[in-house]
């Protein structure tokens, strides 16, 4: 059975001290644009704001981003974020996330791998299946 996950969606508008000095997006700020826009999902979407996260007895941790640089990003420009859980393996969650420009054209993607980790033992532990749920549609 194919589960419907849930898709978040942000924006955010390109600022003069995030470029290099060809007047590109700094490579760097990209994984913060990919972690920003998880959080911010995160929040909105799940409810896990900052100070919940904390009291929930787990943490999340990215263990890895792999992003690709498809086409340049320039100053003032805005640009949208789009990502969502595609599966989970054991401790992992594999987010992808997409980056487009105003015209919907795809600029940078990221293949985002977050690891669940007991509060406790600090030690990564298979994504429990009422959590796995909130990433997916009701009724999938």
């Amino acid at each position: 059975m194919t589960r419907t996950p849930v898709v978040y969606e942000t924006t955010h508008r390109i600022a003069f001290s995030e470029l290099d000095p060809f007047e590109h997006v700094s490579t760097g700020n990209y994984a913060r644009y990919f972690t920003d826009h998880r959080m911010e999902g995160l929040a909105r979407y799940a409810g896990w704001d900052l100070p919940t996260l904390g009291s929930l007895g787990f943490m999340t941790w990215v263990r890895r981003m792999e992003i690709d640089f498809i086409r340049p990003v320039t100053a003032d420009q805005e640009v949208s974020i789009t990502s969502f859980v595609r599966e989970f393996l054991g401790p992992d969650a594999m987010i992808e996330c997409t980056m487009t420009d105003a015209a919907g054209t795809t600029v940078s993607t990221c293949l985002m791998v977050v690891a669940h980790v007991d509060a406790r033992t600090r030690r990564a532990t298979d994504w429990p299946g009422e959590l796995q749920a909130l990433f997916f549609e009701p009724g999938d």
